[in-house]
């Protein structure tokens, strides 16, 4: 902080802090005329965050693409949802109003402003089957594929994928097509093939990237805004860390940062957006604020996510809420692989159970991975040790299905899984259930006590301790061939098999608090002038994830609202340093 701060390296209007989709839809709206200066800061050499390794749905009520399609939503109904299942001490009444309202108007202003276009995905539902106002799709999009190389000299500097998100590590899909291959349903191996020649004969792109062409999922989105942003004329200034705001007279007037090893000061004559995510890769605040157990190397968000710009803020006078909280799933940690991938589809396929170390389960391994998670923290907290957890499934599960990195047997045998998963403890195979459980160091009895529990719900189809399999969420990634309940069958094939899954995240959802025009509150709950903020460095919204696409449809959309508001600011006087 610098209160006498005045003269500046360089000067804009605008500075926003990530390049996530909340930051870069800020910027865009911030950008009203040809005249004003947008600058986004990134502080790792690649643009996106965990944006661009992510699934990249986005959950907005009644959007146009909705709209489209003739679907029968309201906002009311939303908004029933979401009071139905968020805690009422979670609740913030004011801001959802505000997001449900602006939430459209943000896609709205997307698709007639930039290259940004979604589609709706009209079978992904909302999360509680059960829950007043809850419906059965088209309230989450996911990004319009589109092509690695509109992008132009910027095809390389695209974040990392999640290795999940890749086929072979190369071909991308979207949302419903990937549902259509862990499924196995009809068309699932025509689509393959489809995408697959099409990489085989691009010759040309080959030679240049190992990544197929077509963009999907978050890369797509992107994708799409970095290329809007170019034509907008907003430059993103990568490896750029946020060291501290700067202000005057109680106003944030800009930042120093550190670029490329050189320490220098970035004047904001409007005001400054942070986006720059939470603090999932911070071992200390993850100690000092989430409940046990917790482990950066089990998260599945962006490396450079370590909090800064929650931290920064604070110290000029911030307030947090919410800092215990993340966006909490099961993950993978599979050897040899960048980043830990997030274990969602496999827990809900059929014969798959997630026991700890009493061989019991935890809790209904099909339903939101949101509140799997909070279960598991309950059960951990009450003495119960549900770390680490293992997928215990058998062979014929083996053979039918996909169990994270693991493809289905009749494609890909034993013979052919690397030797590291076996070796390193990530997979285990045994001969009987009894030998699985004393490798795993799991208690036997009870591990066989649940194959024998879980064999009889298989058959009755009605799973008496979790009732797994009885919500449309459930069943999104059931097999629709098995009956009588599409995610339950037995636990009775040898060889068994177990896979060890963490409890993860992909992200915190703790930070800043903010008002209905994202603006940052201090203690007082006074907004501090010059300072706006929108994804994962604030306070979550949407903290129970109601449906895909939770954490960007609060973001984006007050990315949106922080934009409108600087680009209505009133400048303050600053200047280019004389130096």
């Amino acid at each position: 902080m610098n209160e006498g701060a005045k003269n500046f390296d360089h000067v804009v209007d605008v500075v926003v802090v990530g390049s996530g989709n909340g930051g870069l839809t800020g910027a865009l709206a911030g950008k009203v005329g040809a005249e004003d200066q947008i600058l986004v800061i990134e502080k790792q050499d690649c643009v996106g965050g965990t944006s661009a390794s992510s699934g990249g749905g986005v959950w907005i009520p009644c959007n146009r693409y909705a709209r489209k399609a003739g679907v029968d939503d309201s906002l009311d109904a939303a908004r029933d949802y979401l009071r139905a299942t968020i805690p009422a001490d979670e609740y913030q009444s004011d801001l959802i109003d505000t997001f449900l309202e602006m939430g459209p108007k943000m896609v709205d202003f997307l698709h007639e402003n930039s290259r940004v276009r979604y589609e709706s995905l009209p079978s992904y539902p909302d999360y509680f089957n059960e829950a007043p106002g809850m419906r059965a799709g088209h309230r989450s999009m996911e990004p319009a594929p589109i092509a690695m190389s509109e992008l132009g000299v910027d095809a390389g500097i695209l974040h990392e994928p999640n290795p999940q998100t890749l086929l072979f590590g190369r071909l991308a899909f979207t949302q419903e097509e990937l549902q259509l291959f862990v499924t196995q349903t009809a068309g699932w191996i025509s689509t393959l093939l489809k995408h697959l020649v099409a990489y085989l004969v691009d010759v040309p792109w080959r030679c240049k990237f190992k990544r197929a062409r077509r963009l999907t999922l978050g890369a797509a989105g992107v994708a799409r805004l970095l290329i809007s942003l170019r034509a907008a004329g907003i430059p993103v200034w990568r490896s750029t860390r946020l060291l501290e705001l700067l202000t005057q007279a109680g106003r944030v007037v800009g930042v120093r940062v550190q670029r490329e090893g050189r320490v220098m000061t970035i004047g904001a004559r409007r005001g400054v957006l942070l986006a720059a995510g939470g603090f999932e890769h911070n071992q200390t605040m993850r100690e000092s604020h989430l409940p046990k157990p917790t482990d950066a190397a089990w998260t599945a968000g962006s490396p450079g996510n370590q909090g800064e710009g929650i931290a920064a803020a604070v110290r000029i006078g911030a307030a947090t809420k919410f800092m215990d909280k993340a966006w909490w799933c099961t993950t993978l940690k599979v050897p040899g692989e960048s980043a830990p991938r997030l274990s969602i589809f496999e827990k809900s396929m059929p014969g798959n159970y997630t026991v700890n170390t009493s061989g019991h389960r935890v809790a209904n391994e099909s339903q939101n991975y949101q509140m799997f998670m909070r279960t598991l923290h309950e059960k951990h907290a009450s003495n119960e040790n549900c770390c680490p957890l293992y997928m215990v499934f058998d062979a014929e599960h083996r053979r039918k299905y996909p169990v994270g990195p693991l493809m289905p047997g009749k494609f890909v045998p034993d013979a052919l899984v690397a030797r590291s998963w076996f070796s390193s403890g990530f997979l285990t195979r045994a001969n009987t259930l009894e030998e699985l459980a004393e490798r795993l160091r799991v208690d036997p009895a009870g591990l066989a006590a649940t194959a024998r529990r879980v064999s009889d719900f298989a058959r009755s189809g009605k799973d008496l301790d979790f009732a797994r399999g009885e919500s449309l969420y459930d069943q999104y990634y059931g097999d629709p061939a098995v009956s009588p309940n599409p995610c339950l069958s037995a636990l009775e094939k040898p060889p068994f098999y177990a896979m060890r899954i963490d409890p993860g995240d992909f992200g915190t959802c703790g930070g800043l608090i903010v008002d209905t025009e994202a603006r940052v509150l201090d203690e007082r709950g006074q907004p501090i002038e010059g300072l706006y903020a929108t994804g994962n460095c604030t306070a979550g919204l949407l903290t129970t994830y109601p449906g895909p696409g939770a954490t960007l449809g609060p973001a984006m959309t007050f990315g949106y609202i922080a934009g409108l508001g600087l680009s209505a600011a009133e400048p303050a006087e600053i200047r280019i340093s004389d130096s």
